[in-house]
């Protein structure tokens, strides 16, 4: 298989000497239409002049003598009449042979060719001194043009082959240029493979051409690679520990069932209730840790125009229904274009974070700077916890997690989901007070 060097530089070097081929095939061509359309401006000059003399000659002077002084060099002339017929033949006498006369009607002149010399011929309606109207008809070999038309075209012949070593050359030099940070790319796709690393391309600075805007998407391909390599070995080993603690558990109460719950009632249900509580947690785990990499790959975003006090109420029924919680709304409604269903979910994860950890009222409040703010007195979070608060399995206190049910993944969720939406979150909480959550919606989003 023919390598992408080899290609440019074949292609390359055809192409130039395709472009020089055409270039010098019409340097000749207009040559030799600008060399014949000389001589045929001489003859018409020579033509005219004959008209403008013999309209003064005397009819008893010898026109044959006078017409010798106009024959072309080395050609010859004749006067024909209206029915053809020839008047007069006159000949260069450096001339022994006998010149053909060919002329296309219609065309100013004719070219053709005698003994491999193009010759030229012409035809001028002449007033005779006889007040006849006859045909002067000149032809002219072509020496000296033929000379140099084919001087000429060994000249140009021998230019291309002479360019073909620094085209190939200059071809080869452009190839290599085109073909090395592609090179380069392999090899280092080729390391990375092998290493299972993820190596990026050197980048020279203040370059902005096509090699460079490659060299930069594939450098930002490389980051995003390992970057989402080191997550997902992050995801995989938090998922591992976390599952493994509700396992753990489920063994340990499976086997004191084994042991002692067939004699012993109040174990077996202790054992149960334990299991059936961890299989619980464990459930909802891996149910979160799927809507996550679902979140994740989320493309498409259903916009449309929402108004968030009817969606907050939707959120408020369902808490009170199943958990018998008051939620209040306050403040003023307003409207927002985004995708209804995943800010649902959004507002459910930290309301229903707000349920877990407070006993008092939830209060949601809705601003006209198009902010919705979810406030509780629960126990609140120590400030060293809050830059970690949207990290996967993070809990703020395990213990209370295990007994709430929290997973660590939720406020990851709600994270990608704001995100994806376009919104801020800030959160503010104070240790023994509560917890704020903002939500700010960006104006790319906002409509009134």
């Amino acid at each position: 298989m023919m390598k992408l060097k080899t290609k440019i530089n074949l292609f390359s070097t055809l192409l130039t000497l395709l472009i020089m081929a055409t270039s010098f095939t019409s340097i000749f061509l207009v040559y030799k239409q600008f060399a014949f359309q000389t001589e045929y401006t001489q003859l018409q000059n020579r033509a005219d002049e004959l008209m403008s003399t013999i309209s003064k000659v005397d009819t008893s002077i010898d026109i044959s003598s006078f017409l010798r002084a106009y024959i072309p060099s080395n050609g010859a002339l004749r006067i024909v009449d209206e029915n053809d017929k020839q008047l007069i033949y006159m000949q260069a006498t450096t001339t022994v042979e006998r010149i053909p006369f060919t002329l296309e009607k219609g065309a100013d002149y004719t070219i053709s060719s005698w003994k491999d010399t193009p010759v030229i011929s012409m035809n001028y309606p002449l007033l005779w001194p006889t007040g006849e109207i006859v045909t002067l008809e000149l032809v002219e070999p072509l020496y000296g043009i033929a000379q140099n038309i084919a001087l000429l075209k060994w000249i140009l012949i021998a230019m291309a082959l002479i360019a073909i070593v620094p085209i190939y050359l200059a071809s080869s030099v452009l190839a290599g240029v085109i073909a090395k940070p592609i090179q380069q790319l392999t090899t280092t796709m080729q390391q990375n493979i092998k290493t299972n690393r993820y190596e990026q391309l050197p980048l020279k600075e203040n370059k902005k051409d096509e090699i460079a805007e490659m060299t930069t998407t594939y450098n930002a391909l490389m980051h995003r690679l390992e970057d989402n390599y080191m997550k997902q070995q992050q995801f995989v080993g938090n998922a591992s520990h976390e599952l493994k603690t509700p396992l753990t558990v489920i063994e340990s109460y499976a086997k004191l069932l084994q042991r002692r719950g067939f004699q012993n009632e109040q174990v077996a249900y202790e054992a149960l209730t334990a299991i059936t509580k961890e299989t619980a947690n464990m459930q909802d785990m891996i149910t979160q840790m799927l809507q996550l990499a679902s979140v994740n790959e989320t493309i498409e975003i259903n916009l449309a125009t929402t108004h968030i006090e009817p969606l907050l109420q939707e959120i408020t029924a369902t808490m009170q229904q199943a958990y018998a919680r008051e939620v209040r709304i306050q403040g003023q409604n307003f409207i927002l274009t985004t995708d209804a269903v995943k800010l649902k979910q959004l507002l459910f994860i930290f309301v229903d974070n707000a349920r877990k950890y407070s006993e008092q009222p939830i209060i949601i409040t809705m601003k006209p700077t198009k902010q919705i703010i979810i406030q509780d007195e629960g126990q609140g979070i120590p400030k060293k916890d809050l830059p970690h608060l949207f990290e996967r399995f993070y809990r703020v206190d395990k213990a209370r997690s295990r007994k709430t049910g929290g997973t660590g993944l939720g406020l990851a969720i709600a994270k990608e989901l704001a995100d994806l939406l376009n919104l801020d979150i800030e959160v503010n909480s104070t240790v023994g007070v509560g917890t704020t959550i903002t939500i700010s919606a960006k104006e790319v989003i906002i409509r009134e």
